[in-house]
């Protein structure tokens, strides 16, 4: 299998650090944190962290937040 380009081929369903941050309405640099920190749902891929707007979405209705 070949991989054509830099661009990864991701699910819909993930979201890169600025898609994410733009969705919860925060920082990016505050959204850094919490993805170093382990306290937003996300994955390291490929050096940079993304996020899937389901875990996101089931993080948020846990009383989970970005401030």
């Amino acid at each position: 299998m070949s991989q054509g380009g830099d661009e990864p081929v991701t699910p819909k369903d993930v979201m890169t650090m600025k898609e994410a941050a733009v969705y919860l309405a925060i920082d990016e640099a505050k959204l850094t944190a919490l993805a170093s920190q382990r306290r937003i749902p996300c994955l390291e891929m490929n050096g940079a962290w993304v996020f899937s707007k389901k875990s996101i979405d089931k993080w948020r209705s846990q009383g989970g937040t970005g401030t």
